[in-house]
């Protein structure tokens, strides 16, 4: 008796009750529709497929630091190159590279910052790397932080760049004290630098004239 209403009830509306199923649908999406609308979007070019992060927070000036850029590939296509561009006001004594990893360094042209490129291995989906080399940072420097743009590309050869106008903003670190230097300490080096040539100088000849 109760379906026999419900279609008696359709009829008297003028609307038949499969016609009045579907309005109900269109007015009231479903829980899975939501859903896979909501994983078409994450699944977009523009979304996120790997996260950077870089250590310390902050240095001195004149100070040697292990400088660590963390690579966490989130999804997509294996991640297999890595560059960093590096400030002028960092000088760097060495690079290491993680195992399957190749570190060159690229020294600073007309064109481009100087930059630590890391190539020939993989970070799969759900993996991460660190990438470190060792730097020192400028006495003189004047800014307050630097910046350190990076690029990685996947497998697939798709570019993600953290950088002035790209996907994300490069990462920073802070430049904390002040390192000054006297008058009379940097005759004190000079002198020390001058005595240190005169020696070299001396040996070699002493190399040379030896039978």
């Amino acid at each position: 008796m109760r379906v026999s209403r419900r279609i008696v009830a359709s009829h008297a509306a003028g609307v038949p009750p499969c016609t009045a199923r579907r309005t109900q649908r269109r007015v009231i999406p479903s829980a899975r529709y939501v859903f896979t609308l909501a994983a078409v979007l994450l699944a977009a070019p523009g979304a996120v497929t790997a996260q950077i992060s870089i250590y310390p927070p902050s240095i001195e000036p004149a100070a040697w630091e292990r400088i660590a850029v963390r690579v966490v590939s989130q999804s997509g296509p294996a991640t297999v190159d890595v560059r960093i561009d590096l400030p002028d006001a960092i000088g760097v004594l060495g690079v290491d590279a993680p195992p399957g990893w190749t570190a060159r360094f690229v020294p600073a042209t007309d064109s481009g910052p100087q930059a630590i490129h890391w190539s020939g291995g993989r970070i799969e989906q759900g993996d991460f790397r660190e990438f470190a080399f060792l730097g020192r940072l400028a006495a003189d420097v004047r800014q307050r932080q630097l910046t350190f743009p990076i690029r990685l590309v996947k497998e697939d050869g798709t570019t993600i760049a953290w950088a002035r106008g790209a996907e994300g903003a490069p990462p920073r670190i802070r430049i904390e004290g002040t390192t000054t230097v006297s008058s009379w300490s940097a005759f004190a080096l000079a002198g020390a630098a001058l005595g240190i040539a005169v020696l070299a100088l001396i040996l070699a000849v002493r190399r040379r004239t030896e039978p």
